[in-house]
């Protein structure tokens, strides 16, 4: 049973729960959500003193004294933009199933009061379609975690979608790798590691990746020694040597180009567009550059150039 020691954080659970700056809680308010919730009778000394004892603690909470109504939680850990911001990137992975997306936007509106909470529509998923069927991810992230901080090898199978568009395994044996870090391109999250039997880095997406096991070895080319203290850009998660690339663009594709390539880009103005310069691996330029062939042209290297002809001259369109 909670006793009056717990006076505090119980008015604290009270007040997040069911106060904001529209819904001012009464002393009687107050005293009748603690004891439906907890069971606590407290007089209003007590009350006075918990919320006394709060503010002291450094909880921001508006008092009678103030607004001359009753009490509410003024500041929260996340306000409703911030938290909109978060639900909206959490639906909008692909690599966090349906079921996870529930639970982490249900955690995260917790953090409102109940009134509050009722403006998020968190049931309805963006793209459900596109959720992933691995239910492992969450799982995979922590494994992957203290791999890399422990720097062991990984095992793990590697899995792709069928005609039956579910998940099989691509191969029976397990894949062993050195991990190095996650990162998230393209709106899907990768491991970087290097495979057994390589030295470059290759990116495998997380949410492809089941029965994960932390291995006993240690990896075998260290993070520095493998080009990976600052993990290169990358396109479409193409790995390699990142080279010089030279670009002209139209208007239209000045904001793709920026958004891709950040704020380093070299930018030159062009008669009624531009040219950029900026640091990519050539592999992932590819696929890049026929996404926007109406609006750039590769300028150089001539090998990514050639790679571009030769792409488009075994399109099945032609």
């Amino acid at each position: 049973m909670i006793t009056n020691k717990a006076a505090s954080s119980c008015v604290l659970k009270v007040l997040e729960e069911y106060s904001d700056d529209k819904h001012i809680m009464s002393t009687k308010e107050l005293h009748d959500a603690l004891l439906r919730d907890y069971g606590l009778d407290l007089d209003r000394r007590t009350i006075y003193s918990a919320v006394e004892t709060l503010q002291d603690l450094g909880y921001d909470i508006s008092d009678f004294s103030e607004n001359r109504e009753g009490y509410y939680l003024r500041e929260r850990l996340l306000d409703s933009a911030q938290l909109r911001l978060l639900i909206d990137a959490v639906n909008s992975f692909g690599y966090i199933s349906r079921s996870q997306t529930r639970e982490l936007a249900e955690r995260l509106t917790s953090t409102l009061s109940v009134y509050e909470r009722r403006r998020f529509s968190y049931a309805n998923i963006i793209s459900a379609d596109k959720k992933t069927l691995n239910p492992q991810v969450f799982l995979n992230i922590e494994i992957l975690d203290e791999a890399i901080n422990s720097r062991n090898k990984v095992s793990f199978t590697y899995m792709e979608y069928g005609l039956d568009k579910k998940l099989h395994p691509r191969r029976e044996k397990k894949y062993v790798a050195s991990p190095y870090a996650m990162i998230c391109e393209n709106e899907r999250y990768y491991l970087v590691l290097i495979s057994e039997g390589h030295t470059d880095a290759s990116f495998y997406r997380i949410d492809m990746m089941q029965d994960i096991e932390v291995l006993e070895e240690k990896v075998t080319i260290g993070k520095r020694e493998a080009g990976l203290d600052s993990i290169p850009r990358v396109v479409y998660a193409h790995s390699g040597q990142p080279e010089m690339i030279k670009i002209r663009g139209d208007m239209t594709a000045l904001r793709h180009v920026i958004d891709e390539f950040g704020q380093d880009t070299i930018i030159q103005p062009d008669g009624d567009g531009f040219i950029a310069s900026f640091r990519a691996a050539p592999a992932g330029m590819v696929y890049w550059a026929l996404q926007y062939m109406q609006h750039i042209e590769v300028l150089a290297p001539q090998s990514l150039r050639d790679a571009i002809k030769k792409a488009i001259s075994e399109s099945h369109y032609l």
